[in-house]
């Protein structure tokens, strides 16, 4: 995570700065965002926003760290212990817990090169190595651990039709059953 400094005026531009991108995010795409329309909507001058950021993705960038962030804070614990059940429902809970903005960048798709990101932060953290060691495949495992969003993404699609109790349930029975059989025979606990 960035330092940043404690001047109030930084501060205040960084948070004018998200304000307006978060406005923008909830009426646009992202490739629809300039930097221009980013500035004027939080009253600053490009100038100003290059002293802070290199680019709208270096911009981006910050606050996907800030969501791993908070996702292993909910999860990493879980993930530590092999509790794929405890991952599932709490990064759900997550989910839930998250604004209009928050859950547009995990779960729309015009924004999937955030949700990307944030799970390969997310993934690379000491939290979830081990899933990746105990097995011969560790991309396989990758890819599986990925289909946990898209049940989600499905679930909101549909109008929240499954209670969130049997939507976790399920996803982790389906998950968890399908990591155990591709357990490395010598890296089982």
């Amino acid at each position: 995570m960035r330092e940043r400094s404690k001047d109030l005026r930084v501060r205040r531009t960084i948070n004018s700065i998200r304000r307006a991108f978060f406005e923008l995010v909830l009426e646009k795409n992202y490739n629809e965002i300039s930097i221009t329309e980013l500035t004027e909507r939080a009253g600053i001058n490009r100038k100003t926003f290059y002293l802070h950021f290199s680019s709208l993705d270096d911009f981006v960038s910050e606050i996907e760290e800030e969501i791993v962030s908070d996702i292993l804070d909910h999860i990493g614990k879980n993930a530590e212990d092999f509790d794929l059940a405890g991952c599932i429902k709490n990064f759900y809970l997550y989910l839930e817990s998250c604004n209009e903005v928050q859950q547009k960048l995990l779960c729309d798709e015009h924004y999937s090169f955030f949700y990307e990101s944030v799970t390969e932060g997310v993934l690379r953290s000491p939290s979830f190595s081990r899933f990746f060691e105990r097995t011969d495949y560790p991309s396989i495992v990758r890819s599986y651990t990925i289909s946990i969003t898209f049940i989600y993404r499905d679930w909101l699609k549909s109008g929240k039709e499954i209670p969130f109790d049997i939507l976790t349930e399920q996803a982790s029975k389906i998950v968890e059953s399908g990591y155990s059989g591709i357990l490395s025979a010598s890296k089982k606990a």
